[in-house]
């Protein structure tokens, strides 16, 4: 896999989780020499040509396939307070990157996604996360609804953020954080599947106050997650 731009090489340089194993460059050095990555000069067409786009920044970093973590790991946390995201049937990897950099500074222990359907972390996911799908601890799992049911029964809270008839306010969502939550949000088009939001404790509705009935899918997550997450439930 081939990951781009200055971000997204910087964070990986510094990420425990991604093996670089040769950089590219066209610009000014950046420091990463002193790695002791194989590091290769080139022109900025020939880092075009090999992302497969203009927005290179003019350095291009291989690093193998990508590292997902396991659906064990996540379930073996024993942090005091643990808060994951699950993405159903997200397909733009613009979306799912700005949902990783959204999760990143909200500080989420994982981002789970489905391997049948949506996407997986590719370049564009990298690029549009701005380095932090070096730091966020992704898992591919093939059912969500059976990874779902694992959590359940670790005593996890989930929570579904859908519009619906029986849909709790934020507010009174913040009344029912635990130490253990699970945030399920859909895509903007297909929204959750139903499999997913029988399992849930909530369903949860964000208010829109304006003349459109919703917000694209990284802005709910922000919305969601901050305005969750304050100094009274979110234990440091």
């Amino acid at each position: 896999m081939i990951i781009y731009g200055i971000n997204p090489v910087r964070e990986s340089l510094v990420s425990n989780r991604i093996q670089i194993s040769a950089i590219y460059f066209s610009t000014d050095k950046l420091g990463f020499e002193s790695k002791g990555l194989p590091v290769f000069r080139k022109s900025r067409d020939f880092i075009g040509k090999l992302t497969g786009t203009s927005s290179h920044q003019g350095i291009a970093a291989e690093i193998g396939e990508f590292p997902y973590e396991s659906e064990r790991s996540i379930l073996a946390l024993s942090k005091p307070q643990v808060n994951l995201v699950m993405l159903d049937r997200v397909n733009d990897p613009h979306n799912l990157g700005a949902v990783i950099r959204v999760c990143d500074g909200a500080g989420i222990d994982a981002v789970i996604i489905g391997e049948k359907f949506g996407t997986g972390v590719t370049s564009t996911v990298f690029k549009t996360s701005a380095g932090a799908a070096a730091h966020v601890p992704i898992v591919r799992s093939q059912s969500l609804a059976g990874i779902t049911e694992q959590l359940l029964k670790a005593d996890f809270t989930v929570f579904s953020v859908e519009n619906g008839m029986e849909a709790i306010s934020l507010s009174d969502a913040n009344a029912h954080l635990s130490t253990r939550n699970l945030f399920i949000f859909g895509s903007e088009g297909e929204g959750i599947s139903r499999s997913l939001l029988r399992k849930s404790h909530h369903i949860v509705t964000l208010p829109m106050r304006g003349h459109v009935n919703s917000l694209n899918l990284s802005t709910s997550v922000a919305a969601s997650l901050y305005s969750l997450f304050n100094e009274k439930t979110v234990k440091e």
